[in-house]
């Protein structure tokens, strides 16, 4: 249960497209204020962000996944 990569170098604007391959459900939750947050994923669904800063992010339904966005 890890989000690859964990750390991915973007440009501001960008938009990052979570997919998850998984089998179980999982969310995309941005960790320092819970500013945005995917909801609940199924195996197969994705969720995408237009990236405007940099962040950490983690699975509020397995915590110990957690991501890393930087913005150049």
């Amino acid at each position: 249960m890890q989000f690859q990569p964990a750390e991915l170098l973007v440009q501001k604007g960008d938009t990052v497209v979570w997919i998850n391959h998984d089998i179980v459900a999982h969310d995309i939750t941005e960790q320092a204020g819970k500013l945005w947050a995917s909801g609940p994923l199924a195996p197969g669904k994705s969720w995408s962000l237009v990236v405007t800063e940099s962040s950490d992010y983690y699975c509020s339904i397995h915590v110990v996944m957690k991501g890393r966005l930087i913005v150049q």
